[in-house]
């Protein structure tokens, strides 16, 4: 990371730093931290790839749930029809992990803040709650996110 531009090691380290002090924070710190950042991550791919599947749905989460698989590495269930969803993640491909070497369990707030922002924008007129059950930073094969609307 950084090579070819004169901070290389400044950022290695820089980053370094940063997993440290994301293990010093407890959740609740980590995710007022990372809502912030995840908007602009939902906001620059991650929305478009969701919006385009939830509008090929019409709107149906049942439908949108059992179409998101096209999405690489990527795997909805249906629990509970029009209520609550299963998604995971297959592969953590965080560019803050895969690019900034980041591998703190921490880092995994940011991922939950972005399917918040997501799911805020494809059905802002419905109050929902999504819990991370496990991340594959924290030691899990999956990355794990059930999504209950009321």
């Amino acid at each position: 990371m950084g090579e070819g531009n004169g901070f290389g090691d400044f950022f290695d380290g820089w980053f370094a730093t940063l997993g440290k002090g994301l293990d010093q924070l407890d959740v609740n710190a980590c995710q007022r931290l990372f809502s912030e950042c995840a908007k602009t991550c939902a906001g620059y791919v991650v929305s478009n790839m969701y919006r385009k599947i939830y509008d090929e749905c019409e709107g149906d989460l049942d439908r949108f749930f059992s179409h998101i698989q096209r999405i690489d590495n990527v795997e909805g269930n249906v629990i509970e029809p029009g209520k609550v969803y299963e998604l995971i993640f297959r592969k953590c491909e965080c560019p803050v992990h895969t690019e900034a070497k980041i591998s703190s369990p921490r880092l995994c707030a940011c991922s939950k803040e972005s399917m918040i922002c997501v799911f805020k924008t494809l059905v802002p007129d419905r109050k929902f709650r999504l819990e991370q059950t496990s991340t594959i930073l924290g030691g899990s094969n999956v990355c794990r996110h059930i999504i209950t609307f009321d």
